[in-house]
């Protein structure tokens, strides 16, 4: 729960009602663990990550997660003794950052394509974005290899949301089937070109896998892979 003083917002328990992000009763918001991608609520969303990750043996202990929302992914993942860092852009929603740090979750306001993210390399386990609306294919995949830079080797990049299950989703997305279908083969070019192994896809999110080794030969794929200077990526 969060005091209602300490966060004077109520745009997002009428704007997300649907997607049952947040709740106000009385003088405190709820939060049910709600969010777009996970109608069913963020537990169940994350066990259904487990079966991809291994979320419970310790191996992944801290997170990223892009376009945070009110922050449920990360305050969820507490359980699974994950500690995320989760951002948010400053927008119409501007209570998302601060919604999050009233609920212990670390976070900061951030935008992925202005600035390199203040993290040092290889600081995560895992990596997130559902609906987060970063286009992972554009900028010749300077976003990709944003995330790859501060993924550790063997570390997890969990999408879900655009494009991943487009054949099913086009129409209530209201896009052309041809835009995100070229949308995801550059993901899957890029994530190829990274290094990343596709672990999983299947209905709404897809896992792909940071190898903890490159052996490509491709002049691309090495100028990305082998960076002699991980921070420098921008």
């Amino acid at each position: 729960y969060v005091s209602y003083a300490n966060a004077p917002y109520k745009n997002l328990t009428v704007e997300k009602a649907i997607q049952n992000w947040i709740q106000y009763e009385g003088n405190v918001f709820r939060f049910p663990g709600g969010g777009t991608q996970f109608p069913q609520g963020a537990d169940t969303y994350i066990n259904q990550l487990a079966t991809v990750i291994p979320l419970d043996n310790g191996m992944v202990r801290t997170a990223l997660d892009t376009g945070c929302g009110v922050a449920s992914w990360g305050a969820y993942l507490f359980k699974k003794n994950v500690l995320t860092m989760s951002f948010a852009p400053r927008d119409s929603h501007e209570a998302q950052v601060q919604f999050a740090l009233e609920r212990g979750v670390p976070a900061v306001i951030g935008v992925l394509g202005t600035i390199k993210m203040p993290y040092p390399s290889r600081a995560f386990d895992m990596a997130h974005c559902s609906r987060c609306l970063i286009p992972w294919f554009g900028n010749d995949g300077m976003y990709m290899m944003e995330v790859d830079r501060v993924l550790r080797p063997g570390g997890y990049w969990i999408l879900s949301g655009p494009p991943i299950n487009w054949r099913n989703n086009y129409q209530s997305w209201q896009r052309p089937r041809e835009e995100l279908e070229q949308e995801q083969r550059k993901i899957e070019e890029t994530a190829k070109l990274l290094c990343w192994e596709k672990k999983h896809e299947q209905d709404e999110f897809a896992v792909w896998r940071k190898r903890t080794n490159c052996n490509e030969q491709d002049a691309r794929s090495s100028s990305l892979c082998e960076s002699t200077n991980p921070d420098d990526v921008w």
